[in-house]
């Protein structure tokens, strides 16, 4: 049997499970928590000046805080996974960021494996903007350029 949960009881000790909705669903006080906590990102104001902006009840702001958080903005940021083999050489792998950084892309995990007969398998995941998969070829290409770069592809990417 199903343990039944009083409308506004929240369990911090049951299994979380977690919903991708669009935001015009949501209720109005969970839309002004929402906004609440946008508003004190992104105009470096207090809570309670937020609170009182949006007329929200100080109960039900900390009430639902903890357990509104923006989705990662997948929407916006492109992420790519890239698999390489290289010469065993000192430096290599520092050039190969450098082409990263100059083009605007984070690095997110870095796999490196022992040499073998002189050649190292690399996955490096990459976190770009929305405007990475117009430029990624690019990258890829200078990447490629550089001396030592035996083998170069991309394994995945979520654009």
């Amino acid at each position: 049997m199903a343990k039944k949960i009083k409308e506004n009881e929240i369990s911090h000790e049951e299994k979380r499970q977690y919903y991708i909705v669009d935001k015009t669903i949501l209720s109005a006080s969970i839309q002004k928590v929402i906004a609440v906590n946008e508003m004190v990102k992104n105009e470096h104001i207090s809570k309670h000046e937020g609170i009182r902006r949006t007329g929200l009840s100080r109960s039900t702001y900390y009430k639902y805080k903890d357990f509104i958080k923006p989705f990662f903005e997948g929407s916006q940021e492109k992420i790519f996974n890239i698999h390489m083999s290289l010469q065993d050489r000192q430096g290599l792998l520092a050039k190969i960021l450098e082409v990263i950084a100059d083009d605007k892309m984070n690095i997110l995990t870095i796999v490196q494996n022992a040499a073998v007969d002189g050649i190292v398998q690399l996955t490096i995941s990459l976190q770009g903007t929305a405007e990475t998969p117009k430029n990624i070829e690019m990258t890829l290409s200078k990447i490629q350029k550089i001396d030592g770069v035996r083998d170069l592809r991309i394994l995945g990417s979520n654009s």
